[in-house]
């Protein structure tokens, strides 16, 4: 039988210091072992015996109240090589109050806790050669693992390019609150293991310290930490909540019905919209559930009526999966009514297929740069060929003009390989940038890629239940494709025509028995799906605060209907004033109705649109959301 203790210990107070300056530590012990300790300025997570089953934690009182811009926190810790691991834990007080013991967590290497940021420290993911087990390490890779957890879920997983096992090591793990989520560093060992990841959604919000660690029902290790420092920024600023879409709600695909399109209005360019983050689904379908992994895509309709895929991804093994996507480069297609199709490819089976959703939350504020032009470069199916071609024929030079305005040029690039051959083996490529069209050869700039993902089995959306573990060629079962991203700013030339041109080399099967190569009629049905955009940024222009009241429906013969008010406009102002509220509206309403006044202009946005409408006094029969 589980048992749960809760052991208070008030640490040592200084003379000159009170007991209130000082946060109260609680020590718990949820499993087995005699609990965590303290001795000589070190927490003693576990109790060193060997024995198997622990759990165990620290928890601080909150030593600041508010939530900050920043959040930056610094210890020494020990762990060995074993099992199971630990965690760092950034409590949520409007969740876990803010004083008293941690939580219980059912594995302390998988802090997935309600409104809270957690890094987690895993140093047990056993190698394997079952294909179709729950552990992925088949490559055989170091087991230390470092994880960042939000809002109750795994975010990412990646193996430390330092080792921390066994000595007291330096950790430092650093929030920055940004517009519609946070960057995150960590540095263990005095290396590197996240730089500015991008964490979306997480906003500030008011935290108190937890460290967590156990051990499994076969291994064993130690967590010991020591020098414990937290450090916040500035109080930060309220935010507004994000301007929430629905585009699809448990849509239904299968073999007879693969693409669901709808069409949906968004806020107009001319708003101060600084991060839109797309939430996309896959939901338990139930008996209808097709079981593998398949291509998805998410399209919108550009301005030249053509699909723009700007989320690929790969179904799951049958597990659910949900994403949150930071699409924020494609703003400039992402205003007025936008087209959207989701689709994944049909299953064999005529009544399988897959339930999906998909969202878009707009982040109120502006941007340092804002996308302004999205140039379509190499999009669709590219097939190898032969080794003669290898996608050469795909992948024509592309001439791009650079506008004058433009402040950084940003490449977005989603490539998959498929076909047994090209999903399973690695290929190099090269992009090149001419910044001048026909200008001196030596200014041109190469940025090289191996195409290949290696971290599959380190996708938060494991285990699964087929071969999900594998290294492919850019992609993973149950994942968005991860895109290429390339900084061409430091070779562009505003106002000037730049080349750009793609350079696959042919597959390289060198090393590889001559028994095992794959015979060319099987090497040259390999293709790849490609999405790629040249994205150009400029400092914000006339960018205007989101007007707080959005339409959500307008009664039919209304004043509102008879003006032609829409479902989907943002109210800028009625009668000269802003409104920042309803209450503001009302009470202006009220003001020009005791003013006798005949007639009422309103400020709109419609789409990309600012429009001046004319009102009767009165009534506008509306019904409004407030943002």
């Amino acid at each position: 039988m589980n048992r749960l203790i809760i052991l208070l210990l008030c640490v040592l107070i200084p003379a000159a210091v009170s007991a209130q300056d000082l946060p109260k530590v609680y020590f718990s012990a949820f499993e087995a072992g005699d609990g965590p300790t303290q001795a000589d300025g070190v927490y003693h997570l576990l109790d060193g015996s060997g024995t198997f089953g622990q759990s165990n934690a620290v928890a601080f009182d909150l030593e600041q109240a508010g939530a900050f811009d920043q959040l930056t926190f610094n210890c020494k810790f020990r762990i060995l090589a074993g099992g199971d691991g630990g965690a760092f834990v950034f409590l949520n007080t409007a969740e876990y109050g803010s004083r008293g013991p941690a939580p219980f967590v059912k594995s302390w290497v998988e802090p997935n806790l309600a409104k809270t940021f957690a890094v987690g420290i895993d140093v047990h993911d056993p190698p394997t050669d079952d294909p179709f087990g729950p552990w992925g390490n088949y490559q055989g890779l170091p087991e230390r693992e470092v994880s960042l957890h939000w809002d109750g879920r795994e975010i990412v997983k990646r193996v430390a390019p330092a080792e921390f096992r066994g000595e007291f090591v330096e950790c430092e793990i650093s929030v920055k609150y940004v517009i519609g989520g946070a960057e995150i560093n960590v540095r263990l060992a005095g290396e590197t293991v996240y730089d500015n990841y991008f964490l979306a959604g997480m906003t500030p919000y008011e935290t108190r310290l937890a460290i967590g660690a156990g051990t499994r029902d076969d291994m064993t290790t130690e967590f010991d930490v020591r020098d414990i420092l937290l450090t916040p920024g500035s109080p930060a600023h309220p935010q507004r909540l994000p301007t929430h879409f629905e585009i699809f709600n448990h849509v239904l695909t299968n073999h007879s019905k693969t693409i669901t399109e709808t069409d949906v209005t968004l806020p107009p360019l001319g708003l101060a919209y600084g991060r839109v983050i797309l939430t996309l689904e896959i939901h338990d379908a139930g008996a209808d559930w097709d079981a593998w992994d398949r291509v998805g895509h998410l399209y919108l309709t550009d301005p030249d009526g053509i699909k723009r895929d700007i989320a690929p991804f790969v179904t799951s093994f049958r597990t659910p999966c949900h994403w949150l996507v930071d699409v924020t480069q494609f703003r400039p297609w992402l205003a007025g009514t936008v087209k959207f199709e989701i689709e994944v490819a049909a299953a064999a089976d005529e009544s399988h297929g897959y339930m999906m959703s998909a969202a878009l939350d707009f982040y109120h504020g502006t941007p340092e740069l804002e996308p302004f032009r999205i140039i379509p470069l190499w999009n669709g199916v590219a097939n190898y060929g032969s080794a003669d071609n290898h996608f050469s024929d795909f992948f024509v030079p592309q001439t791009v003009s650079i506008d004058p305005s433009t402040q950084e040029a940003r490449l977005f690039m989603t490539t998959t390989g498929h076909s047994q051959v090209g999903e399973f083996t690695p290929s190099r490529r090269t992009l090149i940038l001419v910044p001048v069209k026909g200008g001196d050869p030596a200014t041109e700039r190469r940025f090289e890629n191996l195409l290949w993902k290696t971290d599959c089995y380190l996708n938060p959306n494991r285990p699964q239940f087929g071969t999900w573990k594998y290294a492919r060629a850019g992609w993973a079962p149950g994942d968005v494709v991860r895109p290429w991203w390339i900084d061409l700013t430091p070779g562009i030339s505003p106002g000037k025509i730049a080349e750009l041109r793609y350079e696959p080399e042919p597959y390289d099967f060198t090393g590889i028995a001559a028994e095992q190569r794959p015979t060319h009629d099987q090497v040259n049905q390999a293709f790849l799906n490609v999405h790629s955009y040249l994205i150009l940024y400029r400092m914000p222009t006339d960018l205007l605060p989101v007007p707080p009241l959005r339409v959500l429906s307008v009664e039919e013969g209304s004043n509102a209907e008879q003006a032609d008010i829409r479902e989907g406009d943002y109210l800028e102002s009625y009668n000269g004033k802003r409104p920042d509220s309803i209450n503001d509206l009302l009470a202006a309403i009220r003001d020009a109705k005791a003013a006798d006044q005949k007639s009422i202009k309103v400020v709109i946005y419609r789409g990309t649109e600012r429009l001046e409408k004319e009102l009767n006094p009165g009534r506008m029969g509306i019904l409004f959301e407030e943002q």
